[in-house]
């Protein structure tokens, strides 16, 4: 597998089997599954098969988990291209298809990590703006945008993983009642 720029010869996804020994003896209340993700935004030479049918597996074993899934960035096709336009070089780069973390969801992923997109976001409006206005300097003439753009992102994210719109479902825990239910827990 890939992680940023370190590349291993052979991709190893998560044995479903170890899950609940792992869960187990670390009491974790998250597992970050290997599935055939990466991070960055050079992810894959060509369109992703993901071993969903491991998540699904995993979610049976160990139902009270939420499964997560780390480096899964769409790295979409119009940030790139605006990256680029503006002076980029961002050739190949390449990520999972929302259709494929929606399936994700749909077998028991709770978490995904998506930073990559809000970076490439924020890098294509910077880009953009330095082209369109040179004599730009200030930072607070292109953060403004730059959160917009982000905020943008991470909205379109949100209603495609069907996450928005269930802010009352979830009343805020204090860091002082997690750290009594992780006392509990030992």
């Amino acid at each position: 597998g890939i992680e940023e720029h370190v590349q291993a010869s052979r991709v190893i996804l998560t044995d479903p089997e170890e899950a609940p020994i792992f869960v187990e003896r670390t009491g974790v209340d998250a597992l970050a599954v290997a599935i055939g993700t990466s991070h960055g935004a050079y992810k894959f030479k060509d369109t992703p098969t993901l071993a969903i049918d491991l998540v699904e597996k995993i979610h049976a074993l160990v139902p009270d988990v939420r499964i997560v899934m780390h480096g899964s960035s769409s790295v979409p096709a119009e940030l790139i291209d605006a990256i680029n336009r503006y002076g980029g070089q961002m050739p190949n780069a390449r990520g999972v298809p929302v259709e494929a973390i929606q399936e994700g969801i749909r077998h028991g992923v709770r978490k995904i990590n998506v930073d990559t997109d809000t970076r490439l976001a924020a890098t294509a409006t910077i880009r953009r703006i330095f082209h369109d206005s040179p004599t730009v300097f200030d930072p607070r003439d292109y953060l403004g945008p730059v959160r917009d753009a982000i905020t943008a992102v991470v909205k379109e994210r949100m209603i495609a993983f069907g996450s928005a719109g269930h802010n009352d479902d979830y009343v805020p825990t204090t860091l002082d009642a997690m750290k009594q239910v992780y006392a509990a827990r030992r």
